[in-house]
């Protein structure tokens, strides 16, 4: 692994810590997990894109993939619990 991907995943590891914690308390946890799959399979492809085939700099492989994953964020919870199968 290419030390460009160090500051990625640390942002990944962020982005779950901060899903698990902000959580709200009437969520389930299975939403939960969907919505980290969701949120980390958007950051980690967008990282992906922009890292190695659009070869641009960490930095700003950073910062895109963080911007998506905040546009990802903006997903409404019912889908989220329609993707986890609950009512």
């Amino acid at each position: 692994m290419s030390p460009e991907w160090i500051p990625l995943l640390f942002a990944a590891a962020v982005i779950v810590l901060l899903l698990v914690v902000l959580r709200p308390r009437a969520q389930s946890w299975r939403t939960t997990i969907c919505r980290i799959v969701v949120m980390e399979a958007i950051y980690l492809g967008m990282a992906y894109l922009l890292l190695d085939v659009l070869e641009h700099p960490p930095a700003e492989a950073l910062v895109g993939a963080l911007m998506i994953a905040a546009i990802a964020a903006a997903i409404p919870n019912r889908y989220y619990r329609k993707l986890a199968g609950e009512k």
